[in-house]
């Protein structure tokens, strides 16, 4: 500080000196004068220490308003009028269905002198019913016997329709069939008037069914009353009513009960019996009642049935008792909604009729006894699955024991006919399967399937016409939607036939048919198609005596209208 006051000092002199020499200058004209200055660095200027004032000075008074203020809140209920926006909601414009043609006739002729027709007639489109007619011939009027003599045709009639509530569904058919073969299975040079050997068959079908339709109730049904009669040209017939109830309680989602039930009541007249003027009753009644679990959650779980079944027939082979009682047991387990494993132990009493026989094979003679197959017990198991996105299988066994189990034999009274052979005994069969299918969508699927068997009865010699192996092939191949190709193959081998007149057994040659069909689409309306039967050309014989045609070969073509 003292520094900076002698230099403040020194500056004050400086400017004093230059302001009187300015001065000077201004008032005097002349040069200017010497004076001396003297400059005393070692003086000390001295103030005085000054008081600072550490109080706060005190606020002035303010004075506080009083005022007072009321508030009153008011509820306001403001009416708003309905907004109603005109708003237009853009629809997407639905795609037009596909142009359905419910009428479908097919024509074709081939060689054995074969005409062939098949026509559908259908109603359209619609959610409350549906109707149809069917009508279909093929005959051939030369075989493999003597031209003529071996002729067969074949003519179908069927009417049906459904009608469509929304809690059930209602349906009927009614159908008549007529067929004509000829008994050529005589031995070869023999001359026979083909009218004595000819053989016809008329058939009759009603049908009346009722269904429950409403899947989300727990309590279901389905009921289905039948008639069939059959009569050939030598006066025997066959009328056939059954009745069949199958309903179904689900408690909860694991929980249930069903009862499946049938009854057949049949009257069944043969030469025999016309000539006494009698006919025969057979009657058969079934009853299953059967306890419903499951635990399947995503395609995983236990699906199982546990009950028994009750048959009551009176047959006209009495070699046991008229009330049969047998145990139902079924497990299905699911590993996965692409394998799972099952099993089965069920008996049953299968039912035969004359017209099963004849639909089996077509020579069966017009007196043969009648006897249902009643299978006593029987287990099962299996396994199926697919191992990739377009390769199924299934594999599996069955071991059953059967009664009065029925076997075709050359008559002995006429060997160009069939009687009906029964093991009174217990006939054991068992059965070996493996099954393979390809479904490559809609190009491409074919399945082939191979059983191998093996029976033992127990009164019988041999368990005649029935094939010890089997095997069928199928495939289907769809070429850019314009060639249709199909291919099938059936092998049977194994087959024993016994000729009962003569006391002559045959072992057969194995039946080996291929089949070849192949369409081309000239429009979505009309095609074209090519048949090829038993391309091999074999005179294979299914039953002994009977050989078939050999290559078979069909034109023709079909049309949607």
């Amino acid at each position: 500080m003292r520094l900076s006051y002698i230099f403040l000092l020194f500056g004050s002199l400086l400017f004093s000196g230059a302001a009187l020499a300015q001065e000077q200058q201004w008032n005097e004209e002349g040069e200017i004068e010497d004076a001396e200055v003297v400059i005393e660095k070692d003086r000390e200027i001295e103030l005085p220490r000054a008081n600072r004032n550490f109080e706060r000075v005190p606020p002035l008074p303010v004075q506080k308003p009083q005022i007072k203020v009321n508030y009153r809140f008011m509820e306001l209920s403001p009416v708003i009028p309905d907004v109603s926006p005109e708003v237009r909601i853009l629809k997407i414009k639905e795609p037009a269905l596909p142009e359905l043609f419910g009428n479908y006739a097919k024509a074709g002729f081939g060689n054995y002198i074969t005409p062939y027709l098949e026509l559908f007639v259908n109603n359209g489109r619609s959610k409350d019913y549906n109707y149809g007619l069917h009508l279909n011939h093929l005959s051939s009027r030369t075989g493999p016997v003597d031209g003529a003599n071996s002729g067969n045709s074949n003519t179908d009639l069927l009417l049906n329709g459904s009608y469509f509530s929304k809690t059930h569904t209602f349906s009927a058919e009614a159908g008549y069939t007529r067929e004509r073969y000829h008994y050529y299975g005589y031995a070869p040079g023999l001359d026979f008037d083909r009218d004595s050997i000819k053989q016809t068959f008329n058939i009759g079908h009603v049908q009346l069914g009722l269904q429950k339709s409403v899947a989300e109730t727990p309590f279901t049904y389905d009921m289905q009353f039948s008639y069939d009669r059959i009569g050939d040209r030598f006066g025997a017939n066959e009328s056939q009513i059954g009745l069949k109830l199958n309903t179904s309680v689900y408690f909860n989602e694991n929980f249930g009960f069903r009862l499946e039930s049938s009854s057949y009541f049949m009257q069944w007249q043969n030469a025999t019996a016309l000539e006494q003027g009698e006919a025969i009753s057979r009657n058969l009644i079934k009853v299953k009642p059967h306890i419903l679990y499951q635990t399947i959650v995503n395609g995983r779980g236990l699906d199982a049935q546990a009950g028994f079944n009750i048959a009551y027939e009176n047959d006209t082979i009495e070699n046991g008792s008229r009330l049969h009682f047998y145990p139902y047991l079924r497990a299905d387990y699911h590993f996965s909604e692409d394998f799972d494993l099952y099993a089965r132990i069920e008996g049953d009493m299968n039912k035969t009729s004359w017209l099963d026989f004849t639909r089996e094979n077509p020579f069966t003679a017009s007196f043969v006894g009648l006897a249902h197959t009643n299978k006593t017990l029987g287990l099962s198991a299996g396994a199926r699955g697919r191992l990739s996105s377009i390769l199924g299988f299934h594999v599996g066994f069955n071991a059953d024991n059967y009664k009065n189990m029925y076997f075709f034999v050359n008559s002995a009274r006429d060997s160009t006919k069939f009687d009906i052979f029964y093991d009174t005994g217990n006939t054991f069969m068992f059965n070996l399967f493996g099954e393979l299918n390809v479904n490559a969508g809609q190009n491409f699927r074919s399945a082939l399937r191979a059983d191998f068997f093996s029976y033992t009865p127990e009164t019988l010699v041999e368990a005649w016409h029935k094939p010890t192996f089997k095997l069928a092939l199928m495939a289907d191949y769809n070429l850019y939607q314009k060639i249709l190709l199909n291919a099938e193959l059936v092998v049977l081998s194994g087959i024993k036939g016994y000729n009962a007149a003569s006391d002559f057994e045959k072992d057969l040659d194995p039946v080996v048919d291929l089949s070849f069909k192949a369409d081309y689409l000239f429009s979505s309306r009309f095609s074209a198609f090519l048949q090829l039967k038993n391309i091999l050309g074999q005179n294979y014989e299914r039953y002994l005596n009977y050989p078939s045609r050999g290559i078979m070969v069909m034109l023709g073509a079909t049309y949607s209208f």
